[in-house]
């Protein structure tokens, strides 16, 4: 599943939004989600049952690993 993970200036995550498109359209009313200077987003693929993880420690420690893994590619 696609993942867009949101990170502050010192790699701390501060959450995450499922896809990679940040903007939509609906009945021609264009919403985009977007963050203050300094934060940076990463898309990544995370596993499809993190949306199943109700626990808000193991899902911060699912998407510190996967952030991990995708930072070490190439």
């Amino acid at each position: 599943m696609k993942m867009t993970i949101v990170t502050d200036v010192h790699g701390n995550v501060l959450g995450a939004v499922q896809g990679h498109n940040l903007t939509e359209n609906k009945d021609g009313v264009e919403a985009t989600v977007s963050f203050s200077p300094g934060h940076a987003t990463h898309m990544v693929e995370v596993d499809d049952d993190l949306t199943t993880v109700d626990d808000v420690e193991e899902f911060q420690q699912r998407l510190r690993r996967h952030l991990q893994q995708h930072q070490q590619q190439p």
